[in-house]
């Protein structure tokens, strides 16, 4: 392998033009995939694996009762957030005046102008649109509002607002329920002094009152009703709280009531959701963040430029050898993300974030490590000193690089997007920039050898100053490690208080491989102060009603008793769920079974008294046909007009597959939708454990797909820690022995652990948002495992081959190795993660500026201080007949090299 190095060395230094020429038409080529780049920002793309079982269960859903509809709430509540109760005529005369606005406004999409209308989701065909409003307890008529004596009392739903008395109550103008939680949030009940209401009720106060729209979301509406979302809907309510009243007053078009004054205006505020809102803030959060990592790459180009050459001096400088470094983790980003999309891998922001960072510290590592060999090498031309260099630091380096490529590579075999296309571009990325290290940057550092010979300036390379006398390097960081840091080391007071450090950790890393919670909180991955960041501090707060979720039931014989029962059974199961299920459970097969039943005392109201002489189609049809106002579903609740979306059948009419309709409970935070999903599912599971294959039964609701990560992201995490781990330790055997390979894997491990550890003890001490397990979290740890081989394998390798005791050997290991590890991965870091801090995003706050200033932090320790403490104690000792045999080799090889060399010159 020495050999195969010298030669890489040696022609990339004599031949640099041409090196230069190959690395860049490689570059190139890879680059043009980049044409075919797709950047996943839809939550589900990044999270969700296509062969997770709610992927598969969303798409049976998808395919038997169409998308579920697109979400867009506006939540009305005083700007001054002490005031107790909105729910009073004014701010209701509010919520009239906005959907009048977004009703009225419509959009212009490919020459036609779009309203709700056009986009909207009808639940009950040739009925309106489905927008639940508190409006609609009064029929969206402010007259009615306005005649209304006592609105507390309406809302106890027991008369009938319309003065003829003829819909239900509490029912908006199809003739469907108002679900009081679903437009009211934060209530509370008013006590009333001689209250003759009968039973439990409850004279509602709220802090918040809510609208939904909802919008079909299949492949023919999808881009139309975004583009609503944007135009008319964010846009109306962005209007009202930036106080732009001319563009309301503009669109409002009401005879029914005046519009409100600027004055009752201004106590209100708008909080806000959207279907298109989450993207919308990925890409808004990529726009802000972009000019942190640029001043952050600009900060770290600076330090390349002092450290790696001999500053302040306008010959000596690094800064032309630092952008030519730059310029190789620009051309190893390129050339991997135009890979990933040759292979048709979409990027994420994550990858475009975390990898340019990785890149660029294993890069100067590898940097200095050569630079630092190179000016060691004295006395003979540049080609054979580069030559010399790589034979004496290729092996290391291309150990390091092999393991961090391979430890990304397991990791790509994880089902989440996310995690698998970080891992493939990392791979891709740390390897071609291994390559273009020994290759083009042994071109760049022999032009600039070149350059310093011909005096000529740093940077401004048509200036020359030949009379500028060349300085001695003083090798301060050298020095220090030689002289004052590793002797330090070696000190029995320092070996005790390391090992003490070393038990400390473990305490906290034992707890925190327990304790940390899985989920990701949305909040984190908003910027602070956004529109949606506020929204969801405020959904936490006063929400007062869960996601709606479904029971699918298909292959099942709704002729058949033992079906029914088992229908029945579910349906039970699923409403005693009182921790994260919010009843009644709407369950049509009862409904069903209520309509046809011989000689009820509905059947004349209902018209089945004929209902027994039809066979089981018609009377589903007939069932269906019972509408919402009609005398059995008024009188006797039996409406099968809202169960019209909820079956599916063939063409002779039998039933394929139903869904039984309910609701979950508020839930505010990762912990509870976790648990919703795992409560509904193991209840589900445990139902269906003895089920005919032919059917099939699953619970379905939109966040259960993404959160279904969570049931397996610890399994994920463990499992490519230890694929990593596993990597390393094999590749280090092959290319060094068994004793360097469980000291580099242990060592690694130890970093990885320690991280788990201190980001559990950041999170208890500091409070606030928290560090969870989730896909940002498992990258950073594989990233992590990336780094910490940097860390450890080239100090471990250069101890193997060194001469003389324990300390001795450290002493040469800390003074070579160990310096290009601190000054090219340490300080560079350091420096570079730093700026991170001011990321206006809690999610680069917590996830990349806390976890990689950890990071560093425990390479340091576990890489600079335990690793040579160990090795100085209980470092391996090799045979003095290997050693020589090892010298021997090295010698012959080396001479012939360098008559080799000598008659090339």
């Amino acid at each position: 392998m020495a050999g195969i190095f010298y030669q890489i060395g040696y022609t990339g230094s004599k031949y640099p033009c041409l090196v230069v020429l190959l690395c860049v038409t490689i570059t190139g080529i890879l680059s043009l995939g980049i044409y075919n780049l797709r950047i996943l920002t839809d939550p589900q793309d990044l999270w969700v694996s296509p062969n997770s079982r709610t992927y598969k269960e969303q798409e049976d859903f998808s395919s038997k009762f169409g998308p579920f509809y697109r979400i867009n709430q506006m939540m009305l509540t005083y700007t001054n957030d002490h005031w107790v109760n909105i729910f009073r005529k004014e701010a209701l005369q509010v919520v009239y005046f906005m959907q009048n606005i977004i009703n009225s406004r419509s959009t212009l999409i490919s020459g036609k102008n779009y309203t709700i209308e056009d986009l909207c989701f009808r639940p009950v065909q040739g009925k309106g649109c489905l927008a639940p409003s508190p409006m609609d307890i009064w029929l969206q008529d402010p007259k009615l509002l306005e005649e209304d004596a006592d609105i507390q009392f309406t809302t106890l739903c027991t008369q009938s607002i319309d003065i003829n008395f003829t819909n239900i109550p509490c029912s908006d103008r199809s003739g469907i329920p108002v679900i009081l939680e679903s437009v009211f949030g934060g209530i509370s009940c008013e006590q009333r002094r001689n209250d003759t209401q009968p039973c439990d009720h409850c004279y509602i106060q709220a802090k918040t009152l809510s609208v939904n729209y909802l919008l079909n979301n299949d492949k023919f509406t999808q881009i139309d009703a975004q583009v609503w979302e944007k135009e008319v809907f964010i846009d109306t309510v962005q209007a009202l709280n930036n106080r732009d009243y001319q563009k309301l007053y503009k669109y409002y078009q009401s005879d029914l009531m005046t519009a409100p004054t600027e004055a009752v205006l201004d106590n209100y505020k708008v909080l806000t959701l959207s279907e298109r809102s989450i993207p919308d803030e990925i890409d808004e959060e990529t726009n802000q963040n972009q000019w942190i990592v640029i001043i952050s790459y600009l900060m770290m180009f600076a330090y390349i430029g002092l450290a790696i050459g001999q500053f302040p001096s306008k010959i000596y400088n690094g800064f032309t050898l630092g952008l030519g470094g730059i310029l190789i983790v620009f051309s190893a980003m390129l050339s991997s993300i135009g890979a990933v999309s040759y292979l048709g891998i979409g990027m994420t922001m994550i990858s475009l974030e975390v990898i340019p960072f990785l890149i660029l510290a294993i890069g100067v590592d590898n940097m200095f490590i050569i630079s630092h060999g190179f000016k060691k090498q004295k006395g003979e031309t540049v080609s054979i000193r580069m030559g010399k260099t790589l034979e004496s630091v290729g092996p290391s380096i291309t150990t390091a690089a092999v393991c961090e490529t391979l430890a990304f590579l397991v990791g790509a075999l994880t089902k989440m997007p996310a995690l698998q296309s970080f891992c493939i571009q990392a791979a891709i990325g740390v390897f071609l920039d291994f390559i273009f290290q020994i290759t083009m940057f042994v071109a760049f550092l022999t032009w600039d050898e070149l350059r310093k010979k011909h005096k000529t300036y740093d940077l401004m390379i048509c200036k020359q100053d030949l009379n500028y006398e060349i300085k001695e390097d003083r090798k301060l960081v050298q020095n220090f490690f030689k002289k004052t840091y590793t002797p330090f080391l070696q000190k029995p007071g320092c070996v005790a208080i390391t090992v003490l450090v070393f038990l400390l950790l473990l305490i906290p890393s034992f707890i925190g491989i327990t304790s940390l919670e899985v989920g990701l909180e949305e909040q984190v991955s908003l910027i602070e102060g956004s529109y949606l960041y506020n929204y969801f501090t405020y959904e936490k707060k006063y929400i007062e009603i869960g996601p709606v979720a479904y029971v699918v039931l298909d292959g099942f014989n709704y002729q058949n008793d033992d079906d029914l029962k088992f229908i029945d059974g579910i349906s039970n199961a699923i409403s005693n769920l009182k921790e994260t299920v919010q009843p009644p459970l709407y369950n049509w097969v009862s409904a069903f079974k209520l309509f046809i039943q011989p000689g009820s005392e509905w059947q004349l109201s209902c018209k089945t008294g004929d209902i027994q002489l039809d066979d089981f189609p018609k009377q589903l049809k007939r069932f269906l046909a019972t509408k919402i106002n009609s005398p059995c579903c008024q009188k006797y609740g039996i409406c099968g007009e809202q169960f019209e979306t909820d079956i599916v059948t063939n063409d002779e009419g039998q039933v394929t597959a139903s869904r039984l309709r309910f609701q979950h409970t508020p839930l505010h935070n990762s912990k509870e939708y976790i648990l919703s999903l795992e409560q509904t599912r193991q209840v589900i599971d445990k139902k269906c454990k003895d089920l005919d294959t032919s059917k099939k039964v699953y619970a379905y609701s939109l966040h259960y797909v993404f959160y279904d990560q969570y049931s397996y992201i610890r399994s994920v995490a463990i499992g490519n820690v230890l694929l990593a781990l596993a990597t390393i330790f094999f590749t280090m055997t092959i290319v060094q022995d068994v004793v360097c390979a469980i000291i580099v894997t242990f060592l690694v491990f130890l970093i990885a652990f320690n991280l788990i550890g201190m980001v559990w003890l950041c999170n208890f001490l500091f409070g606030g948002f928290q560090i969870e397990i989730n896909a940002i979290s498992v990258v950073n740890l594989v990233t992590c495992i990336g780094l910490a081989v940097e860390f450890v394998a080239h100090i471990v390798i250069k101890f193997r081959t060194a001469d003389g005791n324990r300390w001795d050997r450290v002493l040469q290991s800390m003074t070579t190795m160990g310096t290009s590890v601190f000054v090219g991965i340490v300080c560079t870091k350091l420096i570079g993660v730093a700026v991170l801090g001011f990321a206006p995003s809690n999610l680069f706050k917590l996830y990349y500026f806390r976890m990689y200033i950890l990071m560093v932090i425990l390479g340091t320790f576990n890489g600079l201080v335990l690793l040579p403490t160990f090795l100085g104690i209980a470092g391996p000792s090799f045979s003095s007949i290997g050693q020589k045999y090892n010298k021997l080799i090295n010698r012959s090889s080396n001479d012939e090299k360098s008559e080799k060399g000598l008659k090339q010159i």
